[in-house]
This record gives structure tokens, C-alpha cells and sequence, in this order.
């Protein structure tokens, strides 16, 4: 089936309501987010520090300069929030194409699916959703939330006057890193909604398709592709709760990035369960219709080779009944296999990958890790 014109442009990344957003945001080549990484990361990271050493004295550089928190999150985390968009908008455009390409979407019910497609793109550009994540971002920096833990060096000493560097913080940084984060979440609930829109539809589904979910098995390597936001969101945490408890073992940190691991998958994966009630009924008539064809042609084979002579004339090596015979088994054996989340091994491994990624240099700051790498590294030279 040939995509209309108005999805070969689908995208929840390019496109704003903002006019600064389309000069600073919008993805027009690997030079521009290049240039977006670096102009942002300066605007919200270096600030800090020439402030912090220039005006909060050698406690409050100090503090900064230790803060690890501070620095993954705009150095590491930021640059990823941004550099994940061009190929995360190219996974859901193309999961948008493959639904027409691999024709799940039936002709009368294309002019459906191209609306849910443009609607979601309309809610994308809304003005004022923007401004309320914008104005969000901004109002929670002026908010006193519970356990939440201030950096030291934001004041000059404790309980004093905030420096300026923790009042950039305020009102620069934390609203920029915020926005970010808030932005992916919008564009994430933008796409569940229209997965939830498109399980609506009645679905063209093959039971007997290779990908073992109906033909659907695209939507889980699209979902894995935010496994680059679940990096950047497990960086920041991790490096945050590292600079704030220092102290800690190895396995409190390991246990909570575990937590997050697990949420992260089920964040990310949750909205291909959509998909699961009509996968499980095209299992369900898969299965009704390959045993009713697979019981036809094994009794007629029995009939042909065991039940009597065999044909005049014909061989039983190199029968062509035979590799039917195989053939029918091999798609009943993809039908009966196939599965009612469209989700792999390999997706599901990405994500967690991306959320468990930051135990990596947890584990070589560990000493008894690196004592037990010495040891097993004796005892096989």
C-alpha cells in the first residue's frame, strides 16, 4: 500500500509552536544539533561555573566542583535529550509508514488512520501546551518539594543568601533540563495516544508472520529506540544520588537502578499492550484455522503414503507431499508461537541496558569489585 503524502512528513520532534524552539530545536542536519548540543550545554553548565569561582568563594567552588550530579546532567544528560531526537523521530515515522507498508491498515480504514496521524501531528505544534510545559519548568524551581535535596553550593553558606551561580541555576538551568525532560514525556504520551487510537482500528493481522506478533513486531525495536531517554534520565539520577551519598554501598545504588530498570520497561513497553487483545484473538483464529488445514492435510497424507500403495511411478524420496507436509508445520508452528505483546528479547535488553548503563563506572569505583576483577584476572593468567 503506497503512504499518502501528507505521512511522509510524520514527525513528533520537528515543528513548533515556539519561534525560539525553531531556530534552537528543530533538527535540520547533524551540524545544527551539534551546534543546539553545545549552545545549550554552555547556556546551562558553564555559567555555573565561572560564577561559582568567581563570586561564591572556595567553599562554594569547591562544592561545585565535587557536585557530579550537576555536571552528568548537563554534560552527559542534556547533550543525549537532545542528540536521541532525529533518531527517534526517524524510528516513529517509520513505525507510522510500516503499519501502511505492511498493509495492517485495510484500505477503508486509511483515511482513519491518516486522521489520528495528522491529529497527533496538530496537537504536536499546540501553542499552549508548549508555554504550560515552559511556565511548568520555571514554577518548579521556585517550589519547596519534599526530600528534595539543594545543592550547597546554591548559597553562599548555609542558610545565607543565594550566590549567583545558584540563582542561574534557578532560573536557567533547572527550568532548561526540566523543559527537556517535560518535552519528551509530552511526545511520549503523544505517541501512546496514538498507538492507543490505532489498536482501535481493526487491524490486518497474520498470525503466520515471521516476527511472531502478527506483523506488529516493528513496534517494539520503534519503543526500544527511547532507550537513549532512559540513558540520559538514569545518568542523572544515578550521578545525583551518588554526589549525595557518597558513602553508600554498591548495592543500594545497584537495587535502585535496578527499581528504575524495571519502570523504565514498563514505561517505555506499556503502550504495545494496546495491541494485545487483537493479537490474542488473531492467535486465537490462527490457531482454529491451522489445526483445521493442518488435520485436512495430514489425514489425506496418511491416506496417500500409509494407507495404501503408494502412486505407480512415483518415489517416496523427493515427494512433493512431504515438503508441504513440512511447510504447513513450520507456519503452524509460527501461529502457535506467536505472541500477544509485541515485544522481544532484543528491545526489551536495549532498554534495560540504557537504564543499567551508569553501574558500569559504579562498579570500577568499587574497591572490592576491582579487587575481585584482580583476582580472577591472577588466577586465569
Amino acid at each position: 500500500m503506497d503512504v499518502p503524502a501528507s505521512l511522509l512528513d510524520f514527525s513528533l520532534i520537528q515543528g513548533s509552536a515556539l519561534g525560539w524552539r525553531r531556530s534552537l530545536a528543530r533538527p535540520r542536519g547533524s551540524a545544527s544539533r551539534s551546534l543546539r548540543i553545545l549552545v545549550l550545554t554552555l547556556v546551562g553548565w558553564l555559567p555555573l561555573l565561572v560564577l561559582s569561582l568567581l563570586q561564591g568563594g572556595p567553599s562554594v567552588s569547591h562544592a561545585f566542583l565535587r557536585d557530579l550530579g550537576i555536571h552528568v546532567e548537563f554534560l552527559v544528560s542534556l547533550p543525549l535529550l537532545i542528540a536521541a531526537e532525529r533518531y527517534i523521530d526517524l524510528s516513529l515515522a517509520a513505525a507510522v509508514r510500516q503499519f501502511l507498508v505492511s498493509e495492517l491498515i485495510g484500505p477503508k480504514d486509511l483515511a482513519t488512520f491518516e486522521g489520528v496521524a495528522r491529529g497527533v501531528m496538530r496537537l504536536r505544534r499546540g501553542a499552549a501546551i508548549e508555554a504550560g510545559l515552559l511556565v511548568a519548568s520555571f514554577a518548579v524551581s521556585f517550589m519547596d518539594l519534599p526530600h528534595q535535596a539543594n545543592p550547597v553550593w546554591l548559597h553562599s553558606e548555609p542558610g545565607g543568601p543565594r550566590t549567583l551561580a545558584g540563582w542561574w541555576y534557578l532560573v536557567v538551568s533547572m527550568p532548561l533540563i526540566r523543559f527537556l525532560v517535560l518535552r519528551w514525556l509530552w511526545r511520549g504520551i503523544l505517541w501512546a495516544g496514538f498507538l492507543f487510537r490505532v489498536s482501535r482500528l481493526p487491524l490486518v493481522l497474520v498470525p503466520t508472520h515471521p516476527d511472531v506478533a502478527g506483523g506488529l513486531g516493528f513496534l517494539g525495536t520503534c519503543q526500544a529506540s527511547f532507550a537513549l531517554i532512559v540513558l540520559a534520565v538514569s545518568s542523572t539520577l544515578t550521578a545525583q544520588r551518588l554526589s549525595r551519598a557518597p558513602s553508600a554501598n554498591f548495592t543500594d545504588y545497584a537495587l535502585h537502578l535496578f527499581a528504575f530498570a524495571l519502570l523504565s520497561l514498563v514505561v517505555v513497553f506499556a503502550p504495545l499492550a494496546f495491541f494485545s487483545r487483537q493479537l490474542l484473538f488473531a492467535k486465537r483464529r490462527g490457531d482454529h484455522a491451522f489445526s483445521g488445514v493442518a488435520a485436512w492435510h495430514s489425514r489425506r497424507f496418511e491416506q496417500r503414503w500409509f494407507h495404501r500403495e503408494p502412486p505407480a511411478g512415483q518415489e517416496l524420496l523427493g515427494a512433493p507431499e512431504f515438503s508441504s507436509l513440512v511447510d504447513l508445520g513450520s507456519s503452524f508452528s509460527v501461529a502457535r508461537r506467536m505472541r500477544w505483546f509485541p515485544v522481544d528479547i532484543r528491545a526489551a535488553v536495549a532498554v534495560l541496558g540504557a537504564a543499567m548503563a551508569p553501574m558500569v563506572p559504579l562498579l570500577l569505583a568499587d574497591r572490592r569489585f576491582i579487587e575481585v576483577l584482580v583476582a580472577l584476572a591472577k588466577s586465569v593468567l
